[in-house]
């Protein structure tokens, strides 16, 4: 499974990007920063785009793509894949037509950029079997897991604590990588409780649910403006477990 991170970051700043994952060429996890990072050439190979919920970080570049696709002209419609309540959020209040063109929608004779599937428990796109779990963030917000022949790997979205996801890992064969979000320095912890995300304290907390102590993670999602505290106390944590993420890094599993 192949992993581009084109953005991985709770918010933008100069140097820093929203969350964006490109997989094995073709599938996208959270919209962020589709554009900020791939060439047009590249966003032509986009067949299928994962959201794990309907914040505008996690969405802003459905609306750059749909654009790109449709004025370079010779797309193929892609499927956008999320709950039911989310992919409501985002023709309701995005592609609805005032903010965004609507893009599901054929125009100017050509067919529509994006068409809108609910995903209710399990998946298979091309190679990839993937499920998709609730976790504890905005309504109807999903963490994923993707596997393949060679094994798993574990995204959890925008997170608080959260419960059902770990089970779902504890129960899953030959995981080789948990992407953890860790948006708050431990000093905020309380907005971070209050928001429904984790900070070092809490992602330790977190990782004492899952079975298998092994399981490197990538922390993915901090706030720009927090990015060096953050980091700084990652790293008295002394766990060689814990990695913090880097846009346009490539990971391999």
């Amino acid at each position: 499974m192949k992993i581009r991170v084109l953005g991985c970051n709770g918010g933008s700043l100069p140097g820093y990007f929203p969350v964006s994952f490109f997989m094995n060429d073709h599938l996208i996890l959270d919209a962020g920063s589709i554009t900020s990072y791939l060439s047009l050439k590249d966003q032509h190979k986009i067949r299928e785009i994962l959201i794990t919920h309907g914040h505008l970080d996690h969405i802003k570049d459905l609306c750059f793509l749909a654009d790109n696709l449709f004025l370079a002209g010779s797309y193929r419609t892609i499927s956008i894949y999320s709950s039911e309540a989310i992919l409501l959020d985002i023709k309701k209040n995005i592609l609805n037509g005032i903010v965004w063109p609507d893009m599901t929608k054929s125009s100017f004779q050509q067919p529509p950029v994006y068409s809108l599937r609910s995903i209710k428990k399990t998946l298979s796109l091309d190679r990839l079997s993937v499920e998709a779990i609730p976790v504890t963030h905005s309504h109807a917000a999903l963490g994923y897991i993707l596997s393949d022949k060679k094994g798993a790997v574990v995204f959890s979205g925008d997170t608080g604590a959260t419960d059902e996801l770990w089970k779902k890992v504890n129960d899953t064969k030959n995981v080789k990588a948990i992407f953890l979000e860790c948006s708050f320095p431990s000093s905020l912890s309380d907005i971070a409780w209050k928001t429904r995300h984790l900070s070092p304290s809490s992602v330790i907390r977190e990782l004492q649910k899952i079975k298998n102590t092994k399981i490197p993670i990538y922390l993915y999602h901090l706030k720009p403006v927090y990015f060096g505290k953050i980091q700084s106390e990652i790293k008295k944590l002394g766990n060689s477990r814990l990695h913090i993420l880097k846009s346009g890094s490539t990971l391999n599993f």
